[in-house]
């Protein structure tokens, strides 16, 4: 019996831990390939997770923009974020607004094999890969 509850202890010790990802798997460059389920994007999109210094760069499409972050129990914060001030044009500008505007909703992540999902709660609102 004392073994089976060990047993039992240890799986949800491991099972626990695999549903929470962590700060350290977001680190480095990642290519934005879905914005919304919108997948006719530029492939220049990109974000950049510092896990050692808390710090998320990218270029959103005319752009760039930087700020911090943070990871807590599986929970994904942005700090306050900048950017620099190009001048945008058309199907750039719409881009950029959507996903600077995807990213202030973000709240959580995971990672479904080699492809990173930015989400608000459940819902994936964009997908990256390295």
């Amino acid at each position: 019996m004392k073994i089976l509850s060990t047993l039992l202890f240890a799986m949800l010790v491991i099972t626990s831990c695999g549903n929470k990802p962590n700060a350290e798997k977001l680190s480095g460059e990642f290519h934005i390939i879905s914005l919304d389920q919108n997948s006719e994007l530029p492939k220049n999109l990109t974000i950049t997770f510092d896990a050692e210094t808390k710090k998320i760069s990218g270029f959103s499409g005319c752009n760039n923009f930087f700020g911090s972050f943070t990871v807590t129990d599986g929970v994904l914060q942005f700090g306050q974020m900048g950017s620099t001030r190009k001048m945008c044009a058309g199907d750039a500008n719409k881009i950029e607004t959507e996903m600077l505007q995807m990213l202030s909703k973000v709240n959580t992540f995971s990672f479904e094999n080699d492809t990173l999902n930015l989400k608000v709660d459940d819902a994936i609102l964009l997908k990256a890969k390295k």
